[in-house]
């Protein structure tokens, strides 16, 4: 064909048929996994450069909260009081991290849709066209992350501390029964949390509402709760053998450096910065599996979504017109 000439118009419907990442047609389990791979393959320095500063930004707030109790429990002269507020440090470090890291990791998996859905047509936006498309959806991501937690945090302390008191109190049976509950707490939530697992992907992608999101996600799924758990399943699966191994090797590292580092200083001193060492290269390696993880996750969930709008309502239509010439509406 000369140069200049026309493309047909058979010509562009069959090259529209895969633009980007996946196939425009009903996804498989393994095109939502590979999908997931190519978007972070295509297009690295956006999922990754996200990813890194979200990390960064949880590095620097807990490394703060860490080294402003390293310097409270270096000021107390009594060694038993130390240890208390040492342990006390640790857990509510690690709590801190863990609230942190879940509310980052909405916000991120929220900021992430854009570029997967972006992924589907073929199209690569930079880091700063991601931002400006996902930032004015931030508090409503939090606020998202909040309403998906608070609830589980309350429901599951509140039967916990029952069973608790129950047996405290001598009152086994109370106790079982606060146990039973605890259980079938765990499998409703379960059930409700897959349920909502495109709220965030539609959140962004609809410009929708927190509730509106909660809403759109319960509908989308409905029928599909079995095969979307499947697929969330093997995804954490994968991302959880990942973490565990950088969560081993640097917990290894870790304890070669503090003990390295502390057979120079004896004492009291010696061991807090012995737990200060292991406990800030156990951190850096649990942001690094974030690095790693989060990218994919929210490249699942966004391909999830996609191909329940695809079964459900015809999206692809949609997306072969977008991926031709005019944008995606939501």
């Amino acid at each position: 064909m000369a140069t200049g000439a026309p493309v047909p118009h058979w010509s562009t419907a069959l090259t529209a048929h895969k633009p980007g990442i996946i196939a425009l047609r009903p996804l498989g389990f393994g095109d939502i996994l590979e999908g997931a791979f190519a978007a972070m393959r295509r297009n690295p320095k956006t999922f990754f450069g996200l990813a890194l500063l979200t990390s960064l930004a949880i590095l620097l707030f807990v490394a703060a909260i860490v080294a402003l109790g390293y310097l409270v429990v270096t000021q107390i002269g009594s060694s038993d009081a130390a240890d208390v507020l040492l342990a006390v440090g640790a857990l509510g470090g690690f709590t801190l991290l863990y609230v942190a890291s879940a509310v980052t990791a909405v916000a991120l998996t929220g900021m992430l849709s854009y570029p997967v859905g972006e992924a589907v047509l073929g199209r690569k936006p930079s880091i700063g066209e991601t931002w400006r498309r996902t930032r004015g959806k931030i508090l409503r991501l939090v606020g998202l992350c909040l309403i998906l937690f608070i609830p589980v945090v309350i429901v599951f302390a509140g039967l916990i501390t029952l069973s608790i008191v129950a047996f405290d109190q001598g009152s086994n049976f109370a106790g079982a029964v606060g146990i039973f509950a605890v259980l079938a707490a765990s499998v409703a939530m379960v059930y409700v949390g897959i349920r909502l697992a495109l709220a965030t992907p539609a959140l962004v992608l609809e410009e929708l509402g927190v509730v509106q999101s909660l809403r759109r996600s319960w509908g989308l799924t409905a029928g599909r709760f079995w095969r979307t758990l499947g697929v969330l399943f093997v995804a954490s699966f994968i991302v959880g053998v990942v973490q565990q191994v950088l969560a081993f090797g640097f917990q290894i590292v870790g304890v070669a450096l503090g003990v390295a580092f502390t057979s120079t200083v004896s004492g009291q001193g010696g061991e807090i910065a012995f737990a200060v060492i292991v406990f800030g290269i156990t951190i850096i390696g649990s942001l690094l599996a974030s690095l790693l993880a989060q990218p994919f996750l929210a490249a699942v969930s966004a391909l999830l979504y996609t191909d329940a709008r695809i079964r459900k309502e015809g999206f692809d239509l949609a997306l072969i017109r977008a991926a031709t010439g005019s944008r995606v509406a939501g």
